[in-house]
């Protein structure tokens, strides 16, 4: 949210704006609807206030009023179309929308106005992924490194789309670079040392998948995922045992919340495990 003070400004500029800084204590607050109703007041006392209409839309975007926030956003840009997070914000309102050619579009508008801002080459990769243009995701992934090279979840996604093209060399190398930038003992760096290990698994390079599964794992002790990757890698590698230890942990941490798919692959692994099948 913007806060704003007055300056020299004409008497219907100053009572929206201060509507608007209300408006903002309100959002702040998490007092919505209020926060709404100040901020929809303030583009009234003044419709050329650009910041009302951003303001608005952030709140209609917390009440998931999506398509409100594309109008209000519309709005802000058509009263000054040089602002990037503009554009940036109305792109994520459009891929709530699922209207990814707007998405496109707005995320580029975005970049043009400031080429720095890596989380509009992020969402635009996102964006290229609901229209299947893996290529140009990777460029834009790659882009969002780029620009943010301690932006962790850029990495992800990119080390994650290689693997799932069929490129796991590629996607280890993400990953580990990663792994360089991840704050240490952070659950980030938990999460890239899961995926990490399941381009391993992937590989057959079963020795360092277990590595980094027991990696994330002393991060994140009860993990879920790297209980279960860990589980079925040892089963894969012929480790009954382990196999055993890790899917039982597995099931025993996951609970019911857990995927049923997951968990029905765990239980029947298992049982596989116990009759020596």
């Amino acid at each position: 949210f913007v806060l704003l003070t007055a300056g020299n400004c004409s008497r219907a500029r100053v009572e929206s704006l201060n509507r608007m800084n209300e408006g903002v204590v309100l959002a702040q607050q998490k007092r919505t609807e209020e926060a709404a109703a100040a901020m929809e007041n303030a583009t009234v006392l003044d419709p050329t206030n650009e910041q009302a209409f951003y303001n608005l839309a952030l709140v209609h975007m917390e009440m998931k009023s999506f398509n409100r926030a594309k109008e209000d956003l519309q709005r802000a840009i058509s009263l000054n179309a040089n602002v990037a997070g503009y554009y940036e914000k109305l792109g994520t309102v459009l891929m709530e929308l699922k209207d990814w050619p707007g998405a496109k579009a707005a995320f580029e508008g975005s970049i043009e106005h400031d080429p720095k801002l890596f989380k509009a080459y992020y969402k635009l990769a996102q964006v290229y992924e609901e229209m299947d243009d893996a290529q140009n995701a990777l460029a834009q992934y790659t882009k969002a490194i780029e620009m943010g090279p301690r932006f962790l979840e850029a990495y992800a996604q990119l080390g994650r789309l290689y693997a799932n093209l069929g490129y796991p060399d590629n996607a280890a190398q993400v990953l580990r670079s990663a792994l360089e930038v991840a704050h240490p003992g952070s659950d980030e760096q938990a999460d890239v040392h899961h995926l990490l290990g399941t381009v391993y698994q992937q590989q057959g390079n079963y020795d360092q998948a277990v590595a980094e599964f027991k990696a994330a794992l002393e991060i994140k002790p009860g993990m879920p995922d790297a209980l279960f990757s860990l589980g079925w890698t040892y089963a894969l590698k012929g480790d009954v045992e382990e196999a055993k230890r890790f899917l039982k942990k597995y099931i025993e941490v996951a609970g019911p919340k857990a995927p049923e798919h997951y968990q029905k692959a765990a239980r029947d692994r298992l049982t596989e495990l116990e009759q020596g099948l």
